[in-house]
Parts: C-alpha cells; sequence; structure tokens
C-alpha cells in the first residue's frame, strides 16, 4: 500500500474515533431526572404539574433546548412553562422545566402514552453547524379515572410569633376576633381531587408544660388544588397575653390524627417583633365597617320611639342578646336616645300646654 494511502487511511481512523469519542462524552454529559410523566389517577378537569429537570455535567457555554410533544391524543393538554424553545445559560448545570398537564373535563377515561423529545445543541450560530446535538426523552403515561382520591401529606408546620393588638383594635369588641395565634401549614395534595384536613387542633401549654391553658379548634382550613402543594392557616381566636408558650399541633383527616407537632412560639409586646408579628389584612377594617353597619341598624330601631316603646322589653333584650359584641355601643347609643327621648317628650309636652293656653284664650 501507498505511503499517502495509509496516511489518509490512518487520519480517517484518526477523525472518526474523535468524533466517538466526543459523542460519547456528549451523551453522557446531558440529562434529565426523572425520565418519566407519569399519572394514574387523574379524573376529567383535573390539573397536574411535574418538574423535570436538564442535567450537564459542564455549562461551558449556552445551550438552545427544542422541546417537541409527540403525542397526538393529548398534546393539547400539555403545556412547558419555558415554551418549545429556551436557553440553558452558561454556568448552570440544572435547569428545571415544569410539564403541566391540564385535562379536559370532556376527556375520555382511559391510558394515554406518549414522549418528549428534548434536545439540546450549541446556541451559538457560528459552532451550531457543527457541534453535535444531544437528546433526550420524557416518556408520557397518563391515565383518566372516574374514582375520586382524597388524600395529603404535610411537609411543614408553624406556628409564628404574633403581638399583642394594639389600640383601637385591642378593645374586646374586636380583640375577641383579632388577637389569635395561627398555625401554618406546608400541605401537599396528592390525591386527584381538592382536600384540605377535616380540621387542626391546637392545645396550649405554659412554657414549662405543665399546665394546659386553652384547647382550640378549626375546621375551616382552605382547600389545596388536586397534583399540588400550598401553604394554608389554622386560625386561632385567643385570650393568652404576652409571655412564651408551648402548642401542641395535631392534624386530622377525617377522624383521624395524620399528624402532630410540639411547637414553641411566643406572644410578644406591640412593637417588639422585627416584622410586626402577623399580619391582620383587611379584617380588623371589615370588622370596624361590620360594627359600624350594626350600630347604624341599632340606631334605627331605636329612634323609632313609637315602636320601641309598644314592643317594650322584648325587643330589648332580643336585641341585647343579638348585638352582644356590641354592647359597650349599645348602652352608649341607648343612653343617648333615652336623653333625646326626654327631651322629645317634653318638647312635645310644652307644645300641647301652650296650645291648649291658646284655646282658653281663644
Amino acid at each position: 500500500m501507498k505511503r499517502g494511502a495509509i496516511t489518509n487511511l490512518f487520519g480517517f481512523f484518526t477523525v472518526a474515533l474523535c468524533l466517538l469519542g466526543y459523542a460519547k462524552s456528549a451523551s453522557a454529559g446531558f440529562g434529565i431526572s426523572p425520565p418519566y410523566l407519569k399519572n394514574q389517577q387523574l379524573v376529567p378537569g383535573s390539573r397536574f404539574e411535574q418538574q423535570i429537570t436538564l442535567l450537564r455535567s459542564s455549562a461551558d457555554e449556552d445551550l438552545k433546548a427544542t422541546i417537541k410533544v409527540n403525542a397526538p391524543e393529548i398534546a393539547p393538554w400539555i403545556t412547558i412553562d419555558k415554551g418549545e424553545e429556551f436557553v440553558l445559560p452558561k454556568g448552570e448545570v440544572q435547569v428545571p422545566m415544569i410539564v403541566t398537564v391540564n385535562v379536559p373535563k370532556s376527556a375520555e377515561l382511559g391510558n394515554y402514552k406518549g414522549s418528549i423529545n428534548i434536545k439540546v445543541a450549541s446556541a451559538n450560530a457560528a459552532t451550531a453547524g457543527v457541534a453535535i446535538a444531544l437528546g433526550a426523552r420524557v416518556d408520557i403515561d397518563l391515565t383518566l379515572t372516574n374514582v375520586a382520591n382524597s388524600d395529603f401529606v404535610v411537609k411543614t408546620a408553624a406556628i409564628p410569633d404574633f403581638e399583642m393588638l394594639e389600640w383601637p383594635w385591642n378593645w374586646k369588641i374586636f380583640s375577641t376576633f383579632l388577637h389569635r395565634a395561627t398555625v401554618v401549614l406546608n400541605i401537599e395534595n396528592i390525591g386527584n381531587v381538592e382536600t384540605a384536613p377535616s380540621k387542626v387542633a391546637l392545645e396550649i401549654l405554659d412554657i414549662s408544660k405543665t399546665k394546659t391553658l386553652e384547647n382550640l379548634m378549626d375546621k375551616s382550613i382552605d382547600k389545596i388544588p388536586s397534583f399540588s402543594t400550598k401553604e394554608v392557616s389554622a386560625h386561632f381566636p385567643t385570650k393568652l397575653g404576652v409571655g412564651q408558650y408551648w402548642g401542641k399541633v395535631k392534624v386530622y383527616k377525617g377522624n383521624d390524627i395524620v399528624n402532630a407537632y410540639e411547637i414553641a412560639f411566643t406572644i410578644a409586646k406591640p412593637g417588639e417583633l422585627p416584622n410586626g408579628g402577623l399580619s391582620l389584612g383587611l379584617l380588623p377594617w371589615l370588622l370596624l365597617a361590620g360594627y359600624i353597619v350594626i350600630a347604624i341598624i341599632v340606631l334605627s330601631f331605636l329612634i323609632k320611639i313609637k315602636v320601641w316603646r309598644l314592643t317594650g322589653k322584648g325587643l330589648a333584650l332580643l336585641l341585647a342578646q343579638f348585638f352582644a359584641p356590641i354592647r359597650p355601643v349599645a348602652r352608649a347609643v341607648s343612653k343617648s336616645t333615652n336623653s333625646m327621648k326626654t327631651g322629645f317628650w317634653r318638647w312635645v309636652g310644652t307644645k300641647v300646654s301652650q296650645h291648649n293656653d291658646r284655646d282658653r284664650r281663644d
């Protein structure tokens, strides 16, 4: 064999081996986790999210990822948070993408399969034509069922420190509703229908754990959508003052306790906590507006003197029970009204007397 031919053949094998070695190294340097999109308990109308992380062993340059959903029956159900094309930035070896499945309410029950094909290549236009494209595949396996499954997992629980209320919210008519301890729960709904704990119980003990001070319960917990994680709160109006306490938290599913915690917390004086304690939002102002409306209603009854005189003590007792939270306001209004009523009848008596005097003179 001629020397030139041998040289060319040697060069060909060298290039081929380099390319094969580069391809092997490149394919080993890119992957995904997990390599599937799987859910066997979807129901029509449900929503399901899963994070797929794109991984590479080194991040020396920007890569462009191209996504293609290969599942004709369910492709319209699937969306990628980053779109069909996006960049894996230089320096980031892990890039997450969120795959969302929105199942139509009219979808037929059954099993649906397919794949999400991911291809990455250099984002540099100058090298994109000669670089080897890397790929990965996410297998899709979804099953639609009409069997409801309600279940959840409590990931974390906390009782944030909070402050005593300031004026005027420390008035009893406000503090009865606003001065409250809060249990914050981070819950993952692993079922296929929205769900929430049936109730959350809070036993408050002194700091030495020797005496139970209050036993409280909240059954109105916000629901968590299916296949999602959400932070929800249980609220407990309390009469406790400044101090440190232990809270025993029990989370219920039906009548069963699924989680239990012991958490220390502090009730501070107004202004002592860096963040001001728990935020009450619009609740105090809504409560104030409600009391004003109630006071106006009470006043409208009271100024109708003839009705008040006819109904007597029965209506007074009924109103006193119904408007118990605003008794201080009711007393003040009642006192003022009595004075107005006395003055009114005196004025009426004076006018009648003057009228009679004129009649006699005439």
